[in-house]
């Protein structure tokens, strides 16, 4: 299956070298370490519910679960065409880059696309700033702006990225269903789904060490929360 006709010419070479870096930065906006932290972030100091935000990143938790699954599934490889030559760096900067704009694995569909369309859709319906239409227009920038630093950094095709948000955006839609059709708490009806897609990625990499974390993560942090709703 070709799935890159023509994508890096255009948007390569349209990038600067001196760009290079600030990309690379900017496709962190995806990077599981940061959305953790602003997830995290948020709930410590509710910015909205706190059960809003749970849920939140309950349906990023499955979004995991489900992308890393139909990586496993179609096993598609990545592109092999590098925005920049890490060696044509200074050194400090090219440790920088390496650690930012490299990623190994399958590359469909793009797990930056669908997690950043998942928590910042998420959060834009759930948080109390500005306007709902700023809120999401914010949003959508953030997640286009992901999600051409993955094609540009040569990690992604067009295609990846776009069945990413695809997929985010059903995923969002159908746990929003779910929960507006459901007597359980909304966090644990996102829980649940994770837990669901968790296993799916399980089945579908043979029970890999990677897919075995994520479930047990994401079981702890649906029975963690059901402890503090509890108590």
């Amino acid at each position: 299956m070709s799935r890159g006709i023509g994508e890096f010419d255009g948007i390569q070479g349209a990038i600067p070298d001196w760009l290079a870096i600030g990309i690379a930065l900017l496709t962190q906006l995806g990077d599981i370490w940061f959305i953790a932290l602003l997830l995290g972030g948020l709930y410590w100091w509710q910015v909205a519910p706190r059960a809003d935000i749970a849920t939140v990143a309950g349906v990023w938790l499955a979004g995991i679960g489900l992308y890393r699954g139909l990586k496993e599934v179609f096993a598609f490889p990545r592109p092999n065409e590098l925005l920049l030559d890490p060696a044509e760096l200074p050194i400090v900067v090219q440790q920088v880059y390496e650690s930012t704009a490299f990623a190994t694995g399958y590359g469909f569909p793009s797990g930056h696309a669908v997690g950043t369309t998942i928590v910042y859709f998420g959060l834009a319906h759930v948080l109390p700033i500005r306007t709902r239409r700023r809120r999401f227009v914010i949003a959508g920038g953030l997640v286009a702006a992901v999600s051409v630093s993955r094609v540009a950094l040569g990690l992604h095709y067009v295609v990846d990225v776009v069945a990413g948000v695809g997929v985010g955006l059903v995923l969002l839609v159908t746990v929003q269903a779910l929960i507006s059709r459901s007597q359980l708490d909304q966090v644990i009806v996102a829980g649940l789904v994770a837990i669901g897609f968790g296993v799916f990625y399980v089945v579908t990499s043979a029970g890999a060490p990677a897919a075995i974390l994520t479930l047990t993560i994401t079981v702890a942090a649906v029975a963690g929360w059901r402890w503090l709703d509890s108590g």
